[in-house]
């Protein structure tokens, strides 16, 4: 006998798709691209994400994409509750958006939260290793004089574990970065 399975219900606060556009300027016609969806045009400067966990995480994520790349940041966000692939395109064509970032459903807003705390642990993790190499230089340029005599050795062997460690920090946290945008960047119609 065959059960149907049950469909896994998100809550009263989260719908089942979000779509957020990011652009320097508003297109006049995007409510026409997206015919019975919710739109919400939001001036990133003026809104409070007091209530929209998912919007501050993916405008985390859009400020790391414009200085990877040394983009100017957006200026506005369009939020668009469950959207339409064809809707997208369209958007797409206008060439004012040109950082689209879509969820989906209960497993998406999980993935979210997870790969935005994890990036969050690595920057904190950076900020302390940064922190550490300083003091490691200054505790180097201490050592060498009297009385400890610091070897060159020891002393670059510091240096460069400090370095290794950032490296590698650095390294996960372009990973991380990765596994949001293969997540998270729509790719409908695209070549």
């Amino acid at each position: 006998m065959r059960y149907r399975q049950k469909k896994i219900k998100l809550g009263k606060t989260k719908p089942a798709s979000q779509l957020f556009l990011f652009s320097h300027s508003l297109h006049k016609n995007i409510d026409v691209f997206f015919s019975g969806n919710v739109v919400i045009e939001i001036e990133l400067n003026n809104y409070d994400y007091k209530y929209h966990d998912e919007a501050k995480q993916i405008v985390d994520f859009m400020s790391l994409y414009c200085k990877r790349l040394d983009v100017k940041k957006f200026k506005y966000m369009t939020v668009v509750l469950n959207y339409k692939p064809a809707g997208l395109t369209l958007a797409e064509l206008t060439s004012l958006y040109q950082y689209p970032i879509a969820i989906h459903g209960l497993i998406g807003y999980k993935q979210l939260a997870s790969i935005h705390s994890a990036y969050k642990l690595l920057e904190r993790r950076l900020n302390v290793i940064e922190e550490y190499e300083s003091l490691s230089n200054i505790y180097v340029n201490e050592a060498k004089n009297e009385p400890i005599n610091l070897s060159i050795r020891s002393s670059n062997s510091i240096q460069n574990h400090s370095i290794k460690i950032k490296q590698s920090i650095l390294k996960s946290m372009s990973q991380v970065i990765l596994v949001f945008n293969k997540k998270f960047r729509p790719v409908y119609f695209r070549k």
